[in-house]
């Protein structure tokens, strides 16, 4: 198999530490987690829910929201969906 080397310049600091973290947390290298993700996309026929979700992830976290409070706000929302279902039968 034919390898080549692709090198990326211009990464924040934050951006190799977090990848540098990532890897670390799941028990890898930083050059062996990102070939992983790339592979993943590449193998991937449609987008996955990480990619769609990823802004959404990026505005909750820049609102500061808990974890807490994430979760009472989509369970609210669910159930104001489940009682206009509901009326409607």
């Amino acid at each position: 198999m034919l390898t080549d080397t692709i090198q990326i310049s211009g990464l924040p600091e934050t951006v190799i530490q977090g990848v540098s973290d990532r890897a670390k947390a799941v028990g890898t290298t930083a050059e062996e987690y990102i070939r992983y993700l790339i592979e993943e996309d590449l193998s991937s026929s449609s987008l996955n829910l990480r990619v769609l979700f990823a802004p959404v992830r990026e505005q909750i976290k820049e609102s500061g929201i808990s974890e807490s409070e994430l979760t009472e706000l989509l369970e609210e929302a669910r159930e104001e969906v489940f009682q206009k279902y509901q009326d409607k039968k």
